[in-house]
């Protein structure tokens, strides 16, 4: 049986560590998500006026999407709120997989993106790491001060749900090297079952790591230039595993910033661009019953919690034990 080494002690690392107020989430009834809930109730009805002291914060962030859109359902909310998202950043650049559809990488030109365009149809769980140091490279193009990474369709419902929390989050960003976004109590609970029953796995094997109690899968996170540089010259890991290994490498560099936000507005997206299956299922509740009974989704989401949970061990100090 092999044995554990010293695990380092990550709190000295940790300059700020934040976290919002204590979500209004009770445990005991799923919340419904913001596109379910009724005309006036929830934070999907806040005022869309930008604040200004947050958008002059903004203006030194670039947003980094990271595209993966292999066909057009996500078209008619990217047309609608695309402006909105743009307007709260300084540059807005894409990171596209070589399989996205023509009619996203025009609407995303159109909107003056900078497109970057992967040479692989799409990356898969065992290359995504190498996709992120890319997206990174291609993000730092822009020149700003700051990057927010994030996948475009979380990006995209953020605006249109959770304006003014995505205002703040851009303000905290350029407070740190790296800012990991993750998701609140009650985002958590809007997720289905094959996600909200594995992903907290890779999250429970990076807290025995670190003693942080953080989301890393979220799909989202802030970094300084300095630290996306720092990133690049340490980051090696090929997988989706890359989710643990960045916080953890510059936990343990000298000299840098690293904190965590969970957010309202990372709540569980992909419903967004269902719409047609969700009324023929007969509702949200029938189409997520009928995707949460398919084996493959779960088998899926299990090695995506391995692979974060193997790297959060691996770069943590700690040794795998057979």
């Amino acid at each position: 049986m092999g044995k554990s080494v010293e695990t380092p002690n990550w709190q000295h690392r940790l300059v700020r560590f934040d976290t919002p107020e204590e979500s209004s989430y009770d445990g005991h009834r799923r919340p419904a998500p913001s596109w379910d809930r009724p005309k006036g109730e929830g934070p999907a009805d806040h005022n869309w006026e930008i604040d200004q002291r947050h958008m002059e914060t903004g203006t030194s962030v670039t947003l980094l999407a990271t595209v993966h859109q292999p066909d057009e359902r996500l078209r008619s909310l990217a047309e609608a709120q695309l402006p909105e998202l743009a307007a709260r950043y300084r540059a807005l650049t894409a990171f596209c997989s070589g399989s996205t559809h023509a009619a996203i990488l025009d609407l995303l030109h159109r909107h003056g993106a900078s497109v970057h365009v992967d040479d692989r149809a799409s990356a898969g769980l065992d290359h995504i790491g190498h996709v992120r140091r890319k997206a990174l490279r291609a993000g730092l193009e822009a020149g700003t001060s700051h990057l927010q990474m994030c996948d475009f369709d979380r990006a995209l419902h953020w605006v249109a749900h959770y304006p003014q929390e995505l205002e703040t989050v851009l303000a905290e960003i350029t407070q740190y090297d790296l800012l990991v976004l993750g998701r609140t109590e009650r985002a958590w609970a809007t997720h289905p079952p094959y996600q909200a029953e594995t992903e907290p796995l890779f999250n429970r094997v990076f807290a025995l790591v670190t003693g942080l109690s953080w989301d890393v899968g979220a799909g989202s996170r802030g970094f300084s230039r300095e630290g996306a540089e720092k990133l690049l010259e340490l980051s090696q890991e090929p997988t989706i595993g890359i989710d643990a290994e960045l916080p953890l490498l510059l936990l343990r560099s000298e000299g840098f910033d690293v904190g965590f936000r969970a957010c309202e507005g990372l709540e569980f997206e992909t419903a967004d661009r269902f719409g047609a299956e969700i009324e023929a299922a007969g509702g949200y509740g029938a189409w997520e019953a009928e995707m949460s009974a398919e084996p493959a989704r779960w088998v899926y989401r299990l090695r995506v919690a391995l692979l974060i949970a193997k790297a959060a061990v691996r770069y943590g100090g700690s040794r795998e034990t057979p």
